[in-house]
Parts: C-alpha cells; sequence; structure tokens
C-alpha cells in the first residue's frame, strides 16, 4: 500500500485520513507497531523527543494524492512535556488485542507523525507488540 523505504531525495508517502479512519489498518500499521517501538523507546516522554526527528523529512511528506503534508511543530502537536496523549494512545482495550480507543480526525496528524516514525525506523515490518 505504501512505500516503505526512502532514500535522502525521495517523497514520502504518508497516511491519508481514510487509512487511519480504517480501524483494521489503524491497528495493524499504526497502533501494533507503535507498541512495539515503545518497548525501545521507552517512554511516553521519549516519544516526544524522538518524534521531532520526522521534522528532517519535511518538505518530501506527501499524501498518497500527491498534495504536500505540512504539520504543525511536533513539540506544538505534543505540547505536553510528559506526553500523557501518548499513553492513552498506546492503551490496550479489555481483549488485550485491541487499542482502548481510535483516532478521531483531531488527532489525525498526531497518529499519522506516529506512523511515519514507527515504518521509517522499522517497526512496522512485522514486529509484535
Amino acid at each position: 500500500m505504501l512505500d516503505t523505504t526512502s532514500t535522502k531525495d525521495e517523497k514520502i508517502t504518508v497516511l491519508a485520513d481514510h487509512h487511519i479512519a480504517n480501524r483494521r489498518l489503524y491497528r495493524e500499521r499504526i497502533w501494533l507497531p507503535a507498541r512495539a517501538m515503545h518497548e525501545e523507546i521507552g517512554s511516553y516522554a521519549a516519544w516526544r523527543r524522538v518524534l521531532v526527528e520526522i521534522e528532517d523529512y519535511d518538505g518530501r511528506l506527501y499524501f498518497p494524492d500527491q498534495r504536500p503534508f505540512r504539520h504543525p511543530e511536533i513539540l506544538e502537536m505534543f505540547s505536553d512535556v510528559g506526553n500523557r496523549w501518548m499513553g492513552l494512545f498506546l492503551e490496550t482495550a479489555q481483549c488485550g488485542i485491541a487499542p482502548r480507543r481510535y483516532a478521531s480526525p483531531i488527532t489525525f496528524n498526531r497518529v499519522r507523525v506516529i506512523e511515519l516514525y514507527c515504518r521509517l525506523h522499522g517497526a512496522s515490518q512485522g514486529v509484535p507488540a
């Protein structure tokens, strides 16, 4: 569906809104990789620090329809220093295998950045949560 490799000057495709709204895709391509990556990152506050790396790709990020993806500064999107929102995002439903909650349109840019970070750093390549 989306290209997972990238060289220095290539365009990088980000998820469209309908991808994020798809519950199966959300669970498999966004939430599970983020939970797996959380083991490596270590804390909610650390997520805020590593997500800033996405700004290195500014100017190369595009939606599938080739519109540029322009996001607010990462530290503005995740303004809480402790990044408590990340804890809510990573919560598991009582069944233990699904997210407790899904993204709403107001959080799509946050989720898009998290998915992109995980994809660029390898967590979406079948790493279990």
